[in-house]
């Protein structure tokens, strides 16, 4: 008598015979599962062909009877097939099976129930073991589906323990909880070292603070085949797992719906003998010991508090205990200390030697050694929180600095024998809408750096985007000169950096959860009002350089004659004043430059300036 059996699902038993048995190499006898009625000896070949809810009990039955058991894929078996198969042709996974040598491997239960493949608490968005990698047009259609859940996302606190008394509370859209992953989206981008032996559960919380943050991972996740693990996931991976929430808990193990009040899921160490083939890799190692708990990313405290049982925020707010570091920073630099002045004082004497000598290597050192950046971006702290003792202290100190750098710069203009506009300080003379626009982003870089102390590094580069001190030493240098031009362009260049990097920082810190939009629109509304009005003169400033654009655009290599039109630069006032270079083969006359203005004029249809250098060019 044989001892390899083929149960089967009773369901199936019209294709037994003619299409499972023939592909069979050994003999096998067929035998319909019948729970609590089929019975083997110990050692017993048996293959299984059933459902996911027979695979269950049949698993029960061969730990019990200690069978050697080969899952083969029915069509009711996703999640045993995931599980314990890993192949989804029926012939190749009977090959696989009777050619395998019997293996011991390792199981998972969830209050007493074996675990198939998964686990689901909440919303998975697709992070489930059984997530294949799709084609573009297959993950575009999943982000619309996951896109549309987002509008009913409402996160709930949970408690989770682990085997090694490891607890932590957090809220949670959901947990999707695995023995093991193999051939998946899962596997490829976040369980990489996860096997059926290894004796551990892998869990994944779920816990965005924001529908921003889900939808950015949702985005990206569909149109990248690679990228980081999203900062919202927390991974823990132990031998034994307890989920409450202090209220009944609606969950899917294997797809069935079940309530519970509390998860207790627990692993059994190589409890089963599996045949499988090289579908499923059961890798020879002994139990890995070592919990592993990564939710340093995940909410916790107050932010609970706030997140859990209310639907998902537009924007995430950040709890206390998560940026009182930043807050003690921002206090610190709000502070007229002695290093504050000393360094504002050598910044503007740097920065006045470097526009004298009109060097930027100079200018750029002053830039960075600058430190009025720390009271600006408390400023925008104070007025996003509507922080009054903030306010106050930070406004008093970038006043301090603000009359420290123009004194010392009114000193070295009467100390340095030069009262000459340099190519530097003629740069700070005219700010327009594009510097502006530099400030705008600076300002959120600032607000950034300052709120991720991994990107704290990048403040130098900030701080040499917008210039901050050199624009107040032309002024003060414009001061000491008692001349009202330079004063006056160089301070605006210097308000519009301000007004932009305050309204900017002020609205990086609201993206970033520091203060909700009901508290924040006071102080967003004065910081907008701040970069309205030095926009005013901004806008005439950058018609005027459009203006000149176009100018230079419509005369950059006119022909007029032999004579070519080469490096026009243009001032668009009235009259307007054209500075060329003429490109010639032979000497030109009066005449000759008459006829290149003329053209000029004819060109743009008004009146014009001109000053010319000839080039004679011979070939």
């Amino acid at each position: 008598m044989s001892d390899s059996f083929l149960l089967f699902d009773i369901e199936e038993k019209d294709k037994i015979a003619d299409k499972v048995l023939p592909l069979f190499e050994e003999a096998v006898l067929p035998r319909a599962w019948e729970k609590h009625q089929v019975q083997f000896n110990e050692g017993t070949r048996v293959y299984a062909y059933v459902n996911d809810q027979q695979a269950a009990d049949v698993i029960e039955a061969a730990i019990e009877g200690g069978w050697q058991l080969a899952i083969l894929p029915h069509p009711q078996s996703i999640y045993a097939k995931r599980g314990f198969c890993g192949q989804s042709n029926l012939e190749l996974a009977i090959k696989g099976a009777e050619q395998s040598e019997p293996k011991q491997v390792s199981l998972v239960r969830c209050n007493g129930r074996i675990l198939l493949s998964e686990l689901v608490f909440g919303e998975s968005f697709n992070l489930l073991p059984s997530a294949k990698s799709l084609n573009l047009i297959d993950r575009i259609k999943l982000a619309w589906t996951n896109a549309n859940k987002i509008r009913q996302a409402c996160p709930q606190k949970i408690t989770i323990s682990t085997a090694n008394n490891n607890q932590f509370t957090t809220a949670a859209l959901g947990v999707v909880i695995a023995a093991h992953v193999h051939d998946s989206w899962l596997s490829k981008h976040i369980l990489p070292n996860s096997h059926i032996n290894d004796g551990m559960i892998h869990a994944i919380v779920i816990a965005p603070r924001s529908i921003i943050e889900l939808l950015r991972f949702i985005t990206i996740s569909t149109l990248a085949r690679y990228y980081a693990l999203p900062r919202f996931l927390g991974l823990v991976k132990t031998k034994g797992l307890t989920v409450t929430n202090g209220e009944s808990l609606n969950y899917q193990i294997d797809g069935q719906q079940v309530q519970a009040e509390t998860l207790s899921i627990q692993t059994e160490n190589e409890v089963l003998t599996l045949l499988v083939g090289e579908s499923l890799p059961i890798i020879d190692t002994s139990s890995v010991d070592k919990e592993q708990c990564k939710t340093s990313n995940l909410p916790v405290g107050e932010a609970v508090a706030g997140i859990a049982t209310k639907p998902l925020a537009f924007i995430a707010r950040a709890a206390t205990e998560e940026f009182k570091d930043l807050y003690q920073l921002l206090r610190d630099n709000a502070t007229p200390s002695a290093i504050f002045l000393t360094l504002m004082a050598l910044s503007t004497l740097l920065a006045s030697v470097g526009l004298f000598a009109s060097s930027a290597p100079v200018i750029i050192g002053a830039m960075i050694l600058a430190p009025l950046m720390g009271p600006i971006v408390s400023l925008s702290m104070a007025l996003t929180r509507q922080d009054s003792s903030l306010l106050t202290a930070s406004a008093k100190t970038l006043s301090i600095g603000i009359l420290v750098s123009l004194g010392f710069s009114s000193i070295a203009s009467f100390i340095i024998p030069m009262e000459i506009i340099t190519p530097e300080i003629a740069a700070r003379l005219s700010p327009s809408l594009l510097d502006l626009g530099v400030a705008v982003i600076s300002g959120i870089a600032a607000a950034y750096a300052h709120a991720r102390v991994d990107a704290a590094k990048s403040l130098a580069g900030v701080a040499i985007a917008v210039a901050l001190v050199p624009p107040l030493s032309v002024a003060g240098i414009g001061i000491g000169w008692v001349d009202y031009h330079v004063a006056w362009g160089a301070l605006l260049l210097f308000l519009t950096n301000l007004a932009g990097i305050v309204f900017a920082a002020a609205l990086t810190f609201l993206a970033l959860g520091y203060a909700p939009f009901t508290r924040a629109k006071k102080g967003l509304l004065i910081a907008f009002i701040g970069v309205a009005l030095v926009s005013i003169p901004l806008v005439f400033s950058f018609m005027r350089l459009a203006d000149e654009a176009t100018i230079i655009q419509q005369l950059e290599g006119k022909q007029v004659g032999k004579i070519t039109l080469r490096e026009v630069t243009a001032n668009a006032l009235s009259p307007i004043k054209v500075s060329v270079k003429l490109v010639t083969p032979e000497t030109l006359t009066s005449d000759n430059l008459d006829a290149v203005k003329k053209a000029i004029e004819v060109q743009l249809q008004q009146q014009v300036i001109m000053e010319a250098e000839v080039i004679i060019r011979r070939e």
